[in-house]
Protein backbone atom coordinates (compact mmCIF):
# COMPACT_ATOMS: atom_id res chain seq x y z
CA UNK A 1 0.00 0.00 0.00
CA UNK A 2 3.23 2.53 0.64
CA UNK A 3 4.23 1.88 -2.77
CA UNK A 4 0.85 2.37 -4.22
CA UNK A 5 0.40 5.52 -2.46
CA UNK A 6 4.21 7.01 -3.61
CA UNK A 7 2.48 5.94 -7.12
CA UNK A 8 -0.49 8.29 -7.18
CA UNK A 9 1.51 10.79 -5.27
CA UNK A 10 4.04 10.39 -8.40
CA UNK A 11 1.58 10.76 -10.68
CA UNK A 12 0.27 13.84 -9.43
CA UNK A 13 3.29 15.22 -10.69
CA UNK A 14 4.83 16.13 -7.10
CA UNK A 15 8.54 15.65 -7.43
CA UNK A 16 9.83 16.42 -4.18
CA UNK A 17 8.04 13.51 -2.23
CA UNK A 18 10.07 9.91 -3.12
CA UNK A 19 8.76 7.64 0.44
CA UNK A 20 11.38 5.06 -1.49
CA UNK A 21 14.66 7.40 -0.80
CA UNK A 22 13.49 7.61 3.20
CA UNK A 23 13.76 3.82 2.71
CA UNK A 24 17.41 3.57 0.44
CA UNK A 25 18.76 5.83 2.75
CA UNK A 26 17.98 3.29 5.89
CA UNK A 27 19.09 0.45 3.86
CA UNK A 28 22.19 1.99 3.42
CA UNK A 29 22.60 2.59 7.00
CA UNK A 30 21.84 -0.44 7.80
CA UNK A 31 24.55 -2.18 5.60
CA UNK A 32 26.86 -0.05 7.10
CA UNK A 33 25.88 -1.55 10.91
CA UNK A 34 25.66 -4.91 9.61
CA UNK A 35 28.95 -4.85 7.57
CA UNK A 36 30.53 -3.75 10.53
CA UNK A 37 28.71 -6.35 12.48
CA UNK A 38 30.44 -9.01 10.48
CA UNK A 39 33.38 -7.84 10.48
CA UNK A 40 33.53 -7.69 14.28
CA UNK A 41 32.22 -10.94 15.08
CA UNK A 42 35.04 -12.37 12.54
CA UNK A 43 37.37 -11.38 15.62
CA UNK A 44 35.06 -12.28 18.06
CA UNK A 45 34.82 -16.05 17.10
CA UNK A 46 36.92 -18.96 17.56
CA UNK A 47 39.49 -19.57 14.59
CA UNK A 48 39.13 -22.91 15.96
CA UNK A 49 35.30 -23.23 15.28
CA UNK A 50 35.09 -23.99 11.55
CA UNK A 51 30.85 -23.77 11.88
CA UNK A 52 30.65 -20.52 13.39
CA UNK A 53 33.50 -19.44 10.74
CA UNK A 54 31.31 -20.95 7.88
CA UNK A 55 28.00 -19.40 8.79
CA UNK A 56 30.33 -15.87 9.32
CA UNK A 57 31.30 -15.78 5.85
CA UNK A 58 28.09 -17.07 4.37
CA UNK A 59 26.80 -13.80 5.75
CA UNK A 60 29.35 -11.78 4.20
CA UNK A 61 28.35 -13.15 0.96
CA UNK A 62 24.79 -11.86 1.57
CA UNK A 63 25.90 -8.71 2.90
CA UNK A 64 27.69 -8.18 -0.24
CA UNK A 65 25.33 -9.19 -2.42
CA UNK A 66 22.94 -6.51 -0.82
CA UNK A 67 25.22 -3.91 -1.02
CA UNK A 68 25.52 -4.26 -5.08
CA UNK A 69 21.97 -3.98 -5.12
CA UNK A 70 21.83 -0.67 -3.13
CA UNK A 71 23.32 1.02 -6.41
CA UNK A 72 20.26 -0.38 -8.43
CA UNK A 73 17.87 1.20 -6.64
CA UNK A 74 19.30 4.39 -6.40
CA UNK A 75 19.37 4.53 -10.69
CA UNK A 76 16.12 3.29 -10.71
CA UNK A 77 14.82 6.12 -7.92
CA UNK A 78 17.22 8.52 -10.22
CA UNK A 79 14.92 7.10 -13.36
CA UNK A 80 11.64 7.98 -11.77
CA UNK A 81 12.92 11.62 -10.91
CA UNK A 82 14.35 12.66 -14.34
CA UNK A 83 12.15 11.06 -16.77
CA UNK A 84 8.87 13.39 -16.64
CA UNK A 85 7.90 13.30 -20.09
CA UNK A 86 6.82 9.42 -19.26
CA UNK A 87 3.37 8.36 -19.42
CA UNK A 88 1.29 7.35 -16.01
CA UNK A 89 1.75 4.03 -16.59
CA UNK A 90 5.61 3.52 -17.78
CA UNK A 91 6.19 5.63 -14.69
CA UNK A 92 3.86 3.06 -12.07
CA UNK A 93 5.25 0.22 -13.18
CA UNK A 94 8.27 1.40 -12.66
CA UNK A 95 7.78 3.06 -9.06
CA UNK A 96 6.26 -0.77 -8.38
CA UNK A 97 9.75 -2.01 -10.13
CA UNK A 98 11.65 0.45 -7.18
CA UNK A 99 9.07 -1.43 -4.34
CA UNK A 100 9.30 -4.80 -4.90
CA UNK A 101 13.08 -4.32 -5.26
CA UNK A 102 13.04 -2.70 -1.89
CA UNK A 103 11.00 -5.18 -0.44
CA UNK A 104 13.32 -7.95 -1.42
CA UNK A 105 16.29 -5.94 0.27
CA UNK A 106 14.36 -5.62 3.74
CA UNK A 107 13.57 -9.42 3.42
CA UNK A 108 17.04 -10.29 2.83
CA UNK A 109 18.56 -7.70 5.40
CA UNK A 110 15.81 -9.13 8.22
CA UNK A 111 17.73 -12.83 7.45
CA UNK A 112 20.90 -11.54 7.57
CA UNK A 113 19.92 -9.91 11.09
CA UNK A 114 17.99 -13.44 12.54
CA UNK A 115 21.51 -15.14 11.77
CA UNK A 116 23.95 -12.27 13.17
CA UNK A 117 21.20 -12.64 16.24
CA UNK A 118 21.63 -16.24 16.34
CA UNK A 119 25.59 -15.97 15.88
CA UNK A 120 25.92 -13.67 18.85
CA UNK A 121 24.01 -16.19 21.14
CA UNK A 122 26.28 -18.63 20.06
CA UNK A 123 29.38 -16.80 20.94
CA UNK A 124 27.40 -15.94 23.86
CA UNK A 125 27.39 -19.20 24.98
CA UNK A 126 31.02 -19.73 24.33
CA UNK A 127 32.43 -17.19 26.20
CA UNK A 128 30.33 -18.10 29.73
CA UNK A 129 31.45 -21.71 29.31
CA UNK A 130 35.31 -20.08 28.96
CA UNK A 131 37.31 -19.49 32.26
CA UNK A 132 36.97 -15.49 32.61
CA UNK A 133 39.96 -13.55 31.21
CA UNK A 134 41.26 -10.35 32.03
CA UNK A 135 42.73 -9.95 28.46
CA UNK A 136 42.10 -7.03 26.27
CA UNK A 137 40.63 -10.00 23.11
CA UNK A 138 38.22 -10.87 25.94
CA UNK A 139 37.23 -7.45 27.22
CA UNK A 140 36.75 -6.70 23.56
CA UNK A 141 34.65 -9.43 22.78
CA UNK A 142 32.24 -9.16 25.97
CA UNK A 143 31.62 -5.28 25.00
CA UNK A 144 31.01 -6.19 21.36
CA UNK A 145 28.46 -9.32 22.26
CA UNK A 146 26.92 -6.85 24.78
CA UNK A 147 26.71 -3.95 22.23
CA UNK A 148 24.76 -6.25 19.24
CA UNK A 149 22.89 -7.89 21.94
CA UNK A 150 21.63 -4.22 22.05
CA UNK A 151 22.70 -3.90 26.48
CA UNK A 152 24.36 -0.67 25.53
CA UNK A 153 25.18 0.22 28.58
CA UNK A 154 27.18 -2.44 29.84
CA UNK A 155 28.90 -2.21 26.20
CA UNK A 156 29.60 1.38 27.15
CA UNK A 157 31.09 -0.35 30.50
CA UNK A 158 32.94 -2.34 28.66
CA UNK A 159 34.59 -0.60 25.78
CA UNK A 160 35.80 2.13 28.53
CA UNK A 161 37.24 -0.58 30.42
CA UNK A 162 39.00 -1.89 27.23
CA UNK A 163 40.32 1.68 26.77
CA UNK A 164 41.62 2.31 30.65
CA UNK A 165 43.66 -0.59 30.29
CA UNK A 166 44.58 -0.63 26.70
CA UNK A 167 44.76 2.91 25.52
CA UNK A 168 47.30 1.87 23.11
CA UNK A 169 45.74 -1.48 21.32
CA UNK A 170 45.26 -1.15 17.94
CA UNK A 171 41.10 -1.27 18.42
CA UNK A 172 41.15 1.97 20.60
CA UNK A 173 39.54 3.69 17.96
CA UNK A 174 36.96 0.85 17.77
CA UNK A 175 35.94 0.80 20.84
CA UNK A 176 35.88 4.67 21.20
CA UNK A 177 33.39 4.66 18.07
CA UNK A 178 31.62 1.35 19.78
CA UNK A 179 30.72 3.97 22.89
CA UNK A 180 29.19 6.60 20.11
CA UNK A 181 27.78 4.19 18.73
CA UNK A 182 26.19 2.81 21.77
CA UNK A 183 25.02 6.59 23.24
CA UNK A 184 23.51 7.26 19.57
CA UNK A 185 21.14 3.89 19.96
CA UNK A 186 20.27 5.03 23.06
CA UNK A 187 19.47 8.56 21.43
CA UNK A 188 21.26 10.18 23.60
CA UNK A 189 22.66 12.24 20.73
CA UNK A 190 24.65 15.43 22.30
CA UNK A 191 27.31 13.04 23.97
CA UNK A 192 27.25 10.71 20.89
CA UNK A 193 28.62 13.51 19.28
CA UNK A 194 31.34 14.32 21.68
CA UNK A 195 32.69 10.15 21.35
CA UNK A 196 32.41 10.58 17.72
CA UNK A 197 34.63 14.04 18.24
CA UNK A 198 36.90 11.79 20.09
CA UNK A 199 37.57 9.30 17.59
CA UNK A 200 38.25 11.77 14.99
CA UNK A 201 40.81 14.09 16.81
CA UNK A 202 42.42 11.37 18.75
CA UNK A 203 42.80 8.84 16.06
CA UNK A 204 43.16 10.85 13.04
CA UNK A 205 44.67 7.81 11.03
CA UNK A 206 41.53 5.33 12.18
CA UNK A 207 39.67 3.21 9.43
CA UNK A 208 36.38 4.26 11.84
CA UNK A 209 36.71 8.08 10.87
CA UNK A 210 34.37 7.70 8.08
CA UNK A 211 31.73 6.06 9.58
CA UNK A 212 32.14 8.07 13.18
CA UNK A 213 31.68 11.18 11.09
CA UNK A 214 28.47 10.38 9.39
CA UNK A 215 26.91 8.89 12.47
CA UNK A 216 28.25 12.95 13.78
CA UNK A 217 26.34 14.12 10.84
CA UNK A 218 23.40 11.77 11.63
CA UNK A 219 23.11 12.84 15.30
CA UNK A 220 23.16 16.61 14.56
CA UNK A 221 20.43 16.05 12.29
CA UNK A 222 18.23 13.86 14.76
CA UNK A 223 18.73 17.14 17.10
CA UNK A 224 17.46 19.18 14.05
CA UNK A 225 20.81 20.93 14.06
CA UNK A 226 20.28 20.93 10.10
CA UNK A 227 23.19 23.30 8.99
CA UNK A 228 25.67 21.31 11.11
CA UNK A 229 24.31 18.25 9.72
CA UNK A 230 24.93 19.49 6.16
CA UNK A 231 28.59 20.74 6.82
CA UNK A 232 29.36 17.02 8.83
CA UNK A 233 27.57 14.94 5.64
CA UNK A 234 29.38 17.24 2.70
CA UNK A 235 32.88 16.56 4.57
CA UNK A 236 32.17 12.50 4.39
CA UNK A 237 31.53 13.00 0.51
CA UNK A 238 34.24 14.63 0.06
CA UNK A 239 36.94 13.03 2.23
CA UNK A 240 35.62 9.65 1.62
CA UNK A 241 34.01 9.56 -2.27
CA UNK A 242 32.98 6.06 -3.57
CA UNK A 243 32.21 4.68 -0.29
CA UNK A 244 29.21 3.20 1.02
CA UNK A 245 29.04 6.26 4.08
CA UNK A 246 29.68 8.88 1.17
CA UNK A 247 26.55 7.78 -0.50
CA UNK A 248 24.08 7.54 2.48
CA UNK A 249 25.51 11.02 3.41
CA UNK A 250 24.79 11.94 0.00
CA UNK A 251 21.28 10.89 0.45
CA UNK A 252 20.62 12.44 3.61
CA UNK A 253 22.30 16.04 2.58
CA UNK A 254 19.30 15.13 -0.53
CA UNK A 255 16.43 15.07 2.44
CA UNK A 256 17.77 17.86 4.98
CA UNK A 257 17.88 19.82 1.84
CA UNK A 258 14.57 19.07 0.65
CA UNK A 259 11.71 21.75 1.69
CA UNK A 260 8.97 20.07 4.04
CA UNK A 261 5.57 19.52 3.20
CA UNK A 262 2.95 21.56 4.79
Amino acid sequence: MRFLTAGLVLLLWAPEAYPQEKQIMQLQADMIHLTQQINQLHKSVDEKNAVLRGLVEKMADQINALTGNIQKIVQAVDTVKTQNDKTATDLRGVLTGIGRDVNEMQEGLSSARSQINSLSQQVTTMNTKAEPLAGPDDLMRTATVDFYATNYDLAISGFREFLSKYPNDPRASEAQLHIGLSLFNQKKFEPAIIEFDTVLQKYPDSDKKSTALLKKGFAHAELNQNQQALDVLQSVTKLYPGTIEATTAQSRITQLRRPRQE
